[in-house]
């Protein structure tokens, strides 16, 4: 870019390796002085514009087949941008909370060193700077840059939006874009523009306070206060921390007094139960003198921790994680470890819930060459420091239409093949309005993007929630009200009832995840003859006479596969809401017949798999697909 005293600037998809959508009619946009007169070169064509009133011009092109790259010259008196690297493909927008926003670099669990030999130049994603607004709704994005789907920068894309796009691109050998707006933790409403929002009155009050600019800054400038403070004087009463000696990480530290505890274990029932504050745990284990302890690629895994941990091996600092979720996965330096004893010592935070070692995962020394030492066992723990509960900060990108104005409404103007959404865990407190709001949603989407836009979302998995945040059958109502989206023309969920983990939010199966919408759109957007649904019920009838209900299923050439008869739940008044386990389940070619037990004279509605999480799945077709939990009134 040449220097310029004018404002010229494109909008900021528009840089060098950037990938447009192919075959139709694109818009390129940006932002200069009134009346500067601008061109394009693009594709052996010439373009002119002039920039309006409003401080915006804009070029309508024509784009070919995929292809590339290419190069594209936009000038004027004010400079010149020569963006080189271009691409035609097809792009997709990605949106949703964190399990859309999650990055490949955090399912390294599953997915292994895969991502290092992964070379796929022709996958790129613009993931939008997290931004917020109220009031006002804005045109550009401060900063952000295409990411390409190789080592450099792999892990910092979206991990489902990656491998949706290889499966896609290995298929129809094309380049794929992904433009991603997911923000972790965001509830629905957060991305829908707020004149959808008002009819529903509930959200009116938060969106007028979000308008004072001074409420929010002071709001936030307190919060920080308020956490700061909360840590220094945690840091100060911690006689293991303070001073920066550390001695409970120290291997030489006298632990014998300490009390004992099984990791591990979430602490509900036990000495920490209701603690708030930091507890230090240690754990002696010893290497083998066969075991390289000077190498690279030594990993430590401590599953997933609530709240926060700093993680210490022979008093070094090997890794630190600030909140819940992540897998702790720290690499030894070259060093760590001796042979003989070795001590491990974790500082625990606890700021508000009830603290512990998620269990299920793997505590483990994990060696390059697939060796591994068992962490698993007694530690032996001190409280450190007790606080008060510290209340959560104010997350502005929560706050409804934050998302839309900050960052969905500057791409309104670009040109994408379909869409996919993976969001709902944040809306589990207001689970029954789920289907309305996303109907306004995809409605939103078809007046910016076409009326028959794609739209794939993915159904919430199973998930038992360790930190016992999640309400009662929760994500079970979220899941109906998924599955009852589908009666919207051009949409299609992926079913992954048997792809989460029950104790984890961010479950690791996100290549799974990922091919399951990518079945969707080779179906359905690339005409391929694929299943791309699990079973969905076409109709359900209960037979008094012969005491029995029989369901019909869609999407099961062949015929059904029953795996078990777990999950199925027969209720006689559904005001009385008491469900009853059935007593047998058969299956006849494309149907499942259902006995009742003999304690039920009568059946109102049939419910399968309607908990948080299910533990075995038992409906699947032929193409290995799991059906949809469900719930049909008779």
């Amino acid at each position: 870019m040449n220097n310029r005293k004018e404002r010229f600037e494109l909008f900021r998809i528009f840089q060098d390796g950037m990938i447009l959508q192919r075959n139709t009619s694109v818009k390129i946009w940006g932002f200069a002085d009134p009346g500067l007169k601008i061109g394009m070169e693009f594709l052996e064509s010439e373009y002119e514009a002039v920039t309006g009133d409003d401080g915006e011009f804009a070029f309508d092109i024509q784009t070919g087949e995929a292809g590339g790259p290419y190069v594209m010259k936009i000038s004027s008196d004010a400079g010149v941008y020569e963006l080189k690297d271009i691409l035609l493909g097809d792009v997709y927008l990605l949106n949703g909370q964190s399990n859309m926003e999650l990055q490949v670099g955090r399912i390294l669990d599953h997915v292994g060193k895969e991502p290092e030999t992964m070379d796929y130049p022709e996958i790129r994603e613009f993931r939008a700077p997290i931004r917020p607004a109220f009031g006002e709704v804005k045109e550009q994005f401060e900063e952000g840059r295409w990411l390409v789907a190789r080592k450099e920068d792999i892990y910092d894309m979206s991990a489902v939006g990656t491998y949706f796009a290889k499966y896609v691109q290995e298929s129809e050998h094309i380049p794929i874009g992904l433009i991603n707006v997911s923000v972790g933790g965001t509830p629905i409403e957060a991305h829908i523009p707020e004149e959808e929002l008002r009819q529903y009155k509930v959200y009116d009050a938060e969106m007028e306070k979000n308008k004072d600019k001074e409420y929010v800054a002071s709001t936030e400038r307190s919060d920080m206060e308020r956490i700061e403070d909360w840590y220094r004087r945690l840091d100060e009463r911690d006689e293991g921390y303070a001073g920066g000696e550390l001695p409970y990480a120290k291997p030489e530290y006298d632990d014998e007094s300490w009390d004992r505890l099984v990791i591990p274990k979430h602490f509900r029932g036990t000495d920490l139960d209701h603690f708030i504050g930091t507890v230090w745990f240690r754990y002696e284990f010893d290497v083998p003198k066969d075991y390289p302890v000077s190498e690279d690629n030594i990993m430590l895994r401590l599953g997933a921790i609530i709240d926060a941990d700093r993680t210490y091996v022979n008093g070094v600092m090997v890794g630190f994680t600030e909140y819940m979720y992540p897998p702790r996965r720290y690499e030894l330096p070259a060093g760590t470890l001796k042979h003989g004893k070795n001590v491990l010592a974790v500082r625990l935070i606890i700021n508000r819930n009830c603290g512990g070692f998620v269990s299920g995962k793997e505590y483990t020394l994990t060696w390059a060459d697939g060796r591994k030492i068992d962490l698993a066992g007694e530690w032996r723990y001190k409280k450190a420091a007790v606080m008060e509960e510290l209340t959560l900060q104010t997350f502005f990108c929560y706050k409804p239409s934050a998302i839309y104005n900050g960052m969905i409404y500057p791409i309104l103007k670009c040109s994408f093949t379909g869409s996919l959404w993976y969001q709902g865990e944040s809306n589990e407190n207001n689970a029954a309005e789920y289907a309305k709001l996303m109907r306004h949603l995809i409605r939103c989407y078809r007046e910016w993007f076409g009326k028959d836009f794609p739209f794939y979302y993915v159904q919430l998995p199973q998930f038992d929630d360790p930190a016992g945040f999640v309400g009662k059958d929760a994500w079970a109502l979220i899941r109906e009200q998924q599955r009852e989206v589908l009666d919207v023309d051009n949409t299609a969920m992926a079913v992954t009832i048997d792809i989460g983990e029950s104790n984890d939010l961010h479950p690791q199966l996100k290549p799974e995840v990922a091919y399951r919408l990518y079945l969707c759109a080779e179906a359905l957007i690339y005409g391929r003859d694929v299943e791309y649904s699990g079973p969905t019920v076409r109709e359900a009838a209960y037979d008094s006479a012969a005491g029995e209900i029989r369901i019909r299923f869609d999407h099961c050439k062949g015929g059904l596969v029953l795996k078990n008869t777990n999950d199925f739940e027969v209720c006689e008044d559904e005001e009385e809401g008491v469900w009853t386990a059935a007593d047998e389940v058969i299956v006849v070619s494309a149907a499942i017949i259902i006995r009742l037990p003999q304690n039920i004279k009568k059946a109102a509605a049939i419910r399968y798999c309607y908990s948080n999480c299910p533990k075995a799945p038992a409906i699947y077709n032929k193409a290995g697909l799991p059906a949809s939990p469900f719930v049909y009134k008779l």
